[in-house]
C-alpha cells in the first residue's frame, strides 16, 4: 500500500538554487516523460499479448518443418465429410481453426473464404475451416446452428468441419502451441506445416495466397 504523500515543509530553510538543483518545471517535465513512456510501453505489451505470433508468423513460424500427428475432423455442414490426415496425402492444406463468437475470426472470415473460392478449382487444394466453440465442451448440434447461421448472414456456402474432443487442436497444441483464435496452419503435400498465423491483421490474407501459390504446381 503506497504512503500519502508529505506536505511540503514552507517553513523550513531553501535551498539556493544552483546549476546542479531542479526547478519545479524540470520535475513536471521528467515526470510527464516518464508518464508517456510508461504508456507506450504499456501499449506495446498489451498488443504483444493479443498478437502473440506477430514477430514469427507465417512462413517464419517456429512451427515450420514440424507435422501433425492428429486429424480427426467431422463434417458439421455443408458438403463436408470426414477428414484424416490420410486423406489429404498429396494435397495442399490451408487449415483454419476459427469461432463464430471471435471478433478477429468474422473479420478474416471473409478473406478466407474468397480464398477457398479461388484455389477451389484446383484438386490437389484442400481449405478445411473448422468451426469451433467458445467453451471447452462443444455440443456439435449448437455448433451446427451457430455456423450455419453464421454462413447464411455472410451469403457464404462452404463446407465447415468440427473438431470433437479438440482431438485436431490438441495435435496442434503439441506440435507449435495453440495459443487461440483464429489459428490457420499451411500444409504441403507431405503434410509438413509450412506457415501459421495466430490472429488476424489486415494484409495476412495476402501472406496466406502467396503460401499458397507457392506450394502449388
Amino acid at each position: 500500500m503506497s504512503e500519502t504523500p508529505s506536505s511540503p515543509d514552507w517553513d523550513a530553510p531553501r535551498e539556493t538554487a544552483g546549476r546542479n538543483s531542479w526547478s519545479l518545471f524540470d520535475v513536471i517535465r521528467t515526470a510527464a516523460m516518464l508518464c508517456v513512456l510508461g504508456l507506450f510501453a504499456l501499449v506495446i505489451w498489451r498488443y504483444s499479448l493479443m498478437n502473440p505470433n506477430l514477430e514469427g508468423a507465417g512462413e517464419g513460424h517456429p512451427a515450420v518443418g514440424k507435422t501433425l500427428s492428429t486429424i480427426a475432423l467431422e463434417p458439421l455442414t455443408g458438403d463436408a465429410g470426414p477428414v484424416r490426415a490420410e486423406d489429404l496425402q498429396g494435397k495442399v492444406v490451408l487449415l483454419n481453426f476459427w469461432g463464430t463468437w471471435c471478433p478477429p475470426c468474422r473479420q478474416e472470415f471473409p478473406h478466407l473464404a474468397a480464398l477457398a473460392e479461388r484455389y477451389g478449382n484446383r484438386p490437389e487444394f484442400r481449405f478445411l475451416s473448422v468451426s469451433c466453440g467458445a467453451g471447452g465442451n462443444e455440443d456439435a448440434a449448437e455448433l451446427r446452428q451457430e455456423t450455419e447461421a453464421f454462413l447464411e448472414k455472410q451469403g457464404v456456402d462452404l463446407a465447415t468441419y468440427h473438431d470433437p474432443g479438440a482431438v485436431t487442436r490438441k495435435s496442434v497444441d503439441a506440435a507449435a502451441g495453440f495459443q487461440g483464435y483464429p489459428t490457420t496452419i499451411l500444409l504441403d503435400s507431405s503434410g509438413i506445416i509450412r506457415a501459421m498465423w495466430v490472429g488476424y491483421y489486415p494484409g495476412v490474407e495476402n501472406e496466406m495466397d502467396r503460401a499458397v501459390a507457392k506450394l502449388l504446381p
